[in-house]
C-alpha cells in the first residue's frame, strides 16, 4: 500500500558518487527521508530510489559531503503526467480514452421488458421508440426512468402498473397486465363456503339463504350459505355476506438467550474516490486500513448542470469501528419478545378486519442457549369465500 502511495507522489531513481556516501545517506535518512532499493555499484557509488518530496533535502546535503547527484530516472504519476504534456499526441490520445470510456458508460446499449404479453411488449417497445429511448442512444438528455413509467401508464390502458430501472447502460422493464374482469360477476349465482375451520359468532348474509347459525363449528369448505333462495328451487341468485368465526392457529418461536450487539463510537475515517463512468479512481485516503470489524457507509455526490448529470461524481466512504457487547435477556423477556414477535407475523397474514383476541403459551422449553414458545392464537375472522354456482349444479 505504500509503495502505491509512493507511486501517486512520484520516486526517483538516483546515483550518487563520492568517498562519503555512507554518511551523506546517513544525514537524509536523519532527516526523514526514505531510501529503497539501494545497490553499490562500486567503492565509491550507490544507486537507489528516493520519493520526490525527498530531493530537495538531498540537493542541500551533496555539497557539505561532495557528493555527485545522477537522475536515472522518475517514476510515479508526476513523471507520467509530465511526460503527457511533453508529447501532445499522448495528451490527446488520453483525452480521447477518456471521451471515448465516456461515451461507451453513457450510452444505452439493451432494452429488456418482462411480465407483458408479446403483443403488449411490442406497445411497450414502440412507445419507447417514440419517447427517444432506443439501444445505441446516448443517455444524455433521455427522459428520466420516473418519467418514462409515467408516459407508459398514460400511453398504454392496458398497463396496470410498470417498473422502470435504469442498470449501468441497460434499461429493464417489468410490467403487470391489467385483468379485465366479467362486468356480470354480481349477477352470477353463487355459494358461501369456509375457507377453513372455525366456530361461527357472527353471521351477515346479504343476499341468498343462510346454512349455519351461531356457535356451529364448521369445516373446510362447508357451506355457509346458498344462493338457492328455496330449497329444491330453481331460483339462484348471488350470495353475499360475512360470517365471523372464532379460528385457532399455532405458532412456533425459538429465540436465542444471548445475542450479540455491534456499537460504533462515531469515529470513523474516510476515502475519497472519483468516479468517471464506470471507472472509479482512488483520490485520498485509500491507503488507510482499517484492523477488526468495521461497518462501511458509501456516499456518492450528485453533481449536475441545469438539470443534466455530470459524468463525473465525487464518491465518500466512511469506515466505523465496531465493538461487540454481548447481551444476555431472561426468560420472562423472551415470552414476552416471542409472544409479540409470532403475533405480529399472524397478523401480517390475516386480513385486515380480523382480530387477534388472545394468545396462550403452550409450551416453553430452553435448551443450547435458547428458548422455544409454542403458542396458541384466538382469532376473530370472517371465513367465507365465494364459489360459483356451475350449470350442472
Amino acid at each position: 500500500m505504500k509503495g502505491q502511495y509512493d507511486f501517486y507522489k512520484g520516486r526517483i531513481r538516483i546515483r550518487i558518487k563520492g568517498a562519503l556516501v555512507e554518511p551523506y545517506l546517513q544525514a537524509c535518512t536523519r532527516r526523514g527521508c526514505q531510501v529503497t532499493h539501494l545497490t553499490r555499484t562500486s567503492e565509491d557509488e550507490v544507486q537507489l530510489t528516493i520519493r520526490l518530496s525527498d530531493w530537495r533535502t538531498f540537493r542541500e546535503l551533496r555539497k557539505k559531503y561532495r557528493c555527485k547527484i545522477i537522475l536515472v530516472e522518475g517514476q510515479g504519476i508526476p513523471f507520467i503526467l509530465k511526460r503527457m504534456f511533453q508529447r501532445p499526441s499522448l495528451l490527446i490520445a488520453f483525452f480521447v480514452g477518456v471521451l471515448f470510456v465516456f461515451v461507451l458508460a453513457n450510452t444505452l446499449w439493451s432494452i429488456e421488458v418482462k411480465g407483458l404479453n408479446p403483443e403488449l411488449e411490442a406497445s411497450v417497445e414502440s412507445k419507447l421508440k417514440s419517447y427517444g429511448v432506443t439501444p445505441g442512444k446516448l443517455t444524455i438528455g433521455m427522459s428520466d426512468p420516473n418519467d418514462i413509467q409515467r408516459k407508459l401508464l398514460e400511453d398504454i390502458p392496458d398497463l396496470l402498473w410498470v417498473g422502470v430501472k435504469k442498470q449501468g447502460t441497460s434499461y429493464h422493464l417489468y410490467g403487470v397486465e391489467k385483468i379485465r374482469h366479467d362486468t356480470d360477476d354480481k349477477e352470477r349465482p353463487t355459494y358461501l363456503v369456509a375457507k377453513k375451520k372455525g366456530m361461527v359468532v357472527q353471521s351477515f348474509i346479504k343476499t341468498g339463504r343462510p346454512l349455519v347459525s351461531v356457535y356451529d363449528v364448521v369445516q373446510k369448505g362447508q357451506p355457509l350459505a346458498t344462493g338457492e333462495l328455496v330449497e329444491d328451487g330453481d331460483v339462484f341468485v348471488h350470495a353475499e355476506g360475512e360470517v365471523i368465526a372464532e379460528t385457532w392457529y399455532k405458532a412456533e418461536q425459538t429465540l436465542p438467550q444471548k445475542h450479540i450487539l455491534q456499537l460504533t463510537n462515531g469515529e470513523a475515517t474516510h476515502s475519497y474516490s472519483l468516479d468517471i463512468g464506470r471507472l472509479r479512481v482512488p483520490l485520498w485516503g485509500w491507503w488507510t486500513s482499517n484492523d477488526g470489524d468495521i461497518r462501511e457507509e458509501s456516499e456518492t455526490s450528485d453533481w449536475n448542470v441545469f438539470g443534466w448529470q455530470l459524468p463525473v461524481q465525487m464518491q465518500t466512504t466512511s469506515a466505523y469501528s465496531l465493538d461487540a457487547i454481548s447481551l444476555e435477556n431472561s426468560q420472562k423477556e423472551l415470552k414476552e419478545i416471542g409472544v409479540r414477535t409470532a403475533k405480529e407475523s399472524l397478523r401480517q397474514t390475516l386480513d385486515e378486519r380480523a382480530d387477534i383476541l388472545d394468545e396462550k403459551v403452550l409450551h416453553l422449553s430452553k435448551e443450547h442457549g435458547k428458548v422455544k414458545l409454542i403458542l396458541l392464537f384466538k382469532v376473530y375472522e370472517d371465513i367465507a369465500e365465494t364459489k360459483y354456482i356451475s350449470q350442472g349444479d
